[in-house]
């Protein structure tokens, strides 16, 4: 019981002091393409990335979008979102770092890992538990600390694992953050969802909604509370990169208003087209 408060109390100091650093930065910068990754947003790390930073309340853009004028007036409100793979055999594994302007890793997540055999569900999974870091932050934006181009360098802060933590005691804590995170993306997935503005399509005699939000869209089944994909806006508006649950692509809109997805299936060997009709 003593390793456990020890260890909690450890972690919650670790935590704080971490928090108080990101605080100062306003932007989260997310690449299309990680060092490890040969393709854009290959197993949907990337969009997950942004989706999961977003949930968490921070302000986040795709590396390849128009900088705002305050970050390109000063780059170090930014900081850039860096994924170390240091995956074995039988255990993929995944630790996010953050690094500021200067090239400084001023954050590092515990690592996150999975035992799951296919490459999509394993990267995804360990991101989740690393981003479990992340989720303890209680992120504000504090613009009276914010970091000026001209200032020294800040000093790295690292999550670290308690020394003298057993694995009984990672394990309880670990319980604690699941369930809690399980309250969150219930109440986060609503965010998605807007009265005003939503647009109708249908699509293999079912109707869905597209609504829209500050990274790009979500796609809605009629009736359904989660969105069923992801549209990420890239080029400025003009095309979206497409994440579903199981497949990842681009997404246009036609002359006609329709929303066109593209997309390669690994089961029929084949670029798929498919057409969501807008309903007038």
């Amino acid at each position: 019981m003593r390793k456990l408060l020890t260890a909690l109390f450890t972690f919650g100091v670790i935590f704080i002091s971490a928090g108080q650093s990101l605080n100062q930065y306003k932007y989260i910068l997310i690449p299309e393409t990680y060092e490890f990754t040969g393709e854009v947003d290959q197993y949907r790390l990337n969009s997950m990335t942004k989706f999961l930073f977003e949930k968490e309340g921070f302000n986040t853009l795709m590396k390849t979008e128009d900088k705002p004028a305050d970050l390109k007036q000063n780059p170090c409100l930014g900081i850039t979102t860096k994924l170390e793979n240091n995956s074995g055999i039988f255990v993929t594994k995944l630790v996010l770092k953050l690094e500021d302007c200067y090239g400084n890793v001023v954050f590092t997540s515990k690592e996150g890992r999975s035992r799951e055999k296919d490459f999509e569900v394993a990267f995804q999974e360990a991101l989740r538990e690393a981003f479990e870091s992340i989720k303890k932050l209680d992120y504000l934006y504090d613009s009276s600390a914010s970091i000026s181009a001209n200032i020294p360098q800040p000093k790295q802060v690292e999550i670290e694992e308690e020394p003298e933590a057993e694995e009984e005691v990672e394990e309880d804590i670990q319980e604690i953050i699941e369930e809690e995170s399980e309250i969150i993306l219930e109440e986060d997935t609503e965010s998605y969802e807007s009265e005003e503005g939503v647009n109708r399509y249908r699509y293999a005699g079912k109707i869905y909604s597209l609504n829209e939000t500050e990274e790009g869209y979500g796609l809605y089944q009629e009736n359904a509370s989660e969105p069923i994909a992801i549209l990420i806006e890239t080029e400025g508006g003009k095309s979206f990169i497409y994440n579903s649950l199981t497949n990842q692509g681009i997404a246009y809109f036609d002359s006609q208003d329709n929303l066109i997805v593209e997309y390669f299936s690994r089961q029929e060997n084949k670029k798929v087209l498919v057409k969501y009709e807008l309903v007038d």
